[in-house]
């Protein structure tokens, strides 16, 4: 039964993506320069640790879970996945504002969680600012739940690193 679902899941996805024409592959770090722009299109937060050099070490540990969906050569939607070794985590969805609301965001999460499957990953989380309703309403639609048992804390051991914006450091 589960396997029946998760394959139809994928079938539906694989289907979605044949009609919409969105080719996803890995992130390369000479894609770096236009999914920076994508994430900035898209309202995507960029802070210190979205430099090429710190996106190099993520490709360095997971470079299987980046990935990037391309529609005639043109990147129009990204995603970054990481596993820890017990938990996958989701950074930075992103789809161009011109390509929204046409399945691209679904498909390129489908993919994503196709690939934390095949790592047995047990659980997946991912971090949405409180205001971003659309993203939120984008995910729950997506049979993404809530956690009200949690709180989110963060801890900067480096403030010579750490910056909110990418404009306050060079990149």
């Amino acid at each position: 039964m589960i396997k029946q679902r998760i394959g139809r899941k994928f079938l539906t996805s694989l289907l979605i993506l044949l009609m919409i024409k969105m080719k996803i592959e890995n992130f390369n770090i000479q894609h770096y320069p236009e999914v920076l722009e994508l994430w900035k299109k898209a309202g995507i937060g960029v802070g210190s640790s979205d430099t090429k050099e710190e996106i190099a070490l993520i490709i360095a540990r997971n470079p299987e879970l980046f990935l990037i969906g391309k529609e005639q050569e043109k990147i129009i939607a990204t995603v970054i996945g990481a596993f820890d070794g017990r938990r996958g985590y989701v950074h930075h969805l992103a789809v161009d504002p011109m390509y929204q609301k046409k399945g691209y965001g679904k498909a390129i999460m489908d993919d994503l969680i196709e690939r934390f499957r095949k790592k047995k990953v047990h659980k997946i989380h991912l971090f949405i600012q409180k205001q971003n309703k659309k993203v939120v309403d984008f995910y729950s639609k997506q049979g993404w739940e809530i956690r009200d048992d949690i709180i989110m804390m963060s801890f900067i051991p480096d403030n010579t690193l750490y910056k909110r914006s990418l404009d306050e450091q060079k990149l």
